[in-house]
């Protein structure tokens, strides 16, 4: 039987089997039609909006950054972000260590403002180790996390650390491709002369800020500063080297939540000088019974 004709009875069977209803043939036809289709359901992508802006160089007038960060689901399928941070080899993970962090989710980068304070949600570490800023995003939309860096006494001087965000969304078992976004936090000399002021809380109505002995005369006079703007009392070292701060001893200029105070040596005129005893964060915010302070971010 010739090639021709064994193709043609072939063909003349299942028009028959398909004719005569036949189950086998059906099954056949469906089996192959469902192996030679496929659907695709939606895609995953990260993405991250302001990393560079988180680009500063801390010194004994920047003690503090607050900068928003955006994370996006830019496909269609509702995805969880994760996120990791790395230092570069060719920087400064010393640096990144001694710089602390905490991050709180925001509506608006407008709500990310140096005044503001940490919201729920919040995470803390430093910009060498930092736990995931995790949020469930929506197809096609994006969260914005509020960052605060505030460099530690022990900061290297004159270093630069090279911190790099990497973002994935995810949904069940699939993962998007990675995003990264980098910036640069550097250091000046003066930055890490500047000591650590010792916080002491009493039940959110007042702190004592310390700082560390030094070999100047006993009778220098200190005053506390946020930014240009002198906050409580001054302070001479006879009694002791302590300033103590309430809430009503900040004026309205200075945004409530968390700030950077700073203790400088003052003239005999009252003026600030160069000289810094120390400096470190308070953070003024609300109770039911009013305004309240405490140590920290």
């Amino acid at each position: 039987m010739s090639r021709r004709v064994r193709v043609l009875l072939a063909a003349m069977l299942s028009l028959a089997l398909v004719v005569g209803g036949s189950s086998a043939a059906w099954a056949l036809w469906s089996a192959s039609a469902k192996a030679t289709s496929s659907t695709t359901i939606g895609k995953l992508a990260a993405g991250i909006k302001g990393a560079e802006d988180l680009t500063t160089t801390f010194s004994s007038t920047v003690t503090s950054l607050t900068k928003p960060l955006t994370l996006m689901n830019s496909e269609n399928l509702r995805g969880t972000t994760t996120t990791s941070v790395r230092v570069t080899s060719d920087s400064s993970s010393a640096l990144a260590q001694a710089i602390d962090v905490v991050a709180w989710p925001v509506p608006t980068t407008a709500d990310c403002t140096d005044g503001a304070t940490v919201g729920s949600g919040s995470i803390s570490g430093t910009w060498a180790s930092l736990p995931s800023m995790t949020t469930t995003l929506a197809a096609h939309s994006e969260v914005v996390w509020c960052t605060r860096s505030t460099p530690r006494a022990s900061a290297p001087a004159s270093a630069t650390a090279n911190v790099i965000v990497t973002l994935t969304t995810s949904w069940g078992p699939w993962v998007s491709a990675p995003f990264s976004g980098g910036f640069y936090l550097n250091t000046s000399a003066a930055t890490a002369a500047t000591p650590a002021l010792t916080c002491t809380d009493h039940d959110d109505n007042y702190v004592d800020l310390t700082w560390p002995a030094s070999s100047r005369p006993p009778d220098t006079w200190y005053a506390a500063y946020v930014g240009d703007t002198r906050v409580g009392q001054p302070s001479q070292e006879y009694s002791a080297a302590a300033i103590q701060l309430a809430p009503s001893d900040f004026p309205a200029s200075v945004p409530t939540g968390t700030a950077t105070v700073v203790v400088k040596v003052i003239d005999s005129s009252g003026a600030p000088t160069t000289t810094v005893a120390g400096s470190g964060p308070v953070t003024r915010f609300t109770k039911n019974d009013g305004a309240a302070i405490r140590c920290g971010a």
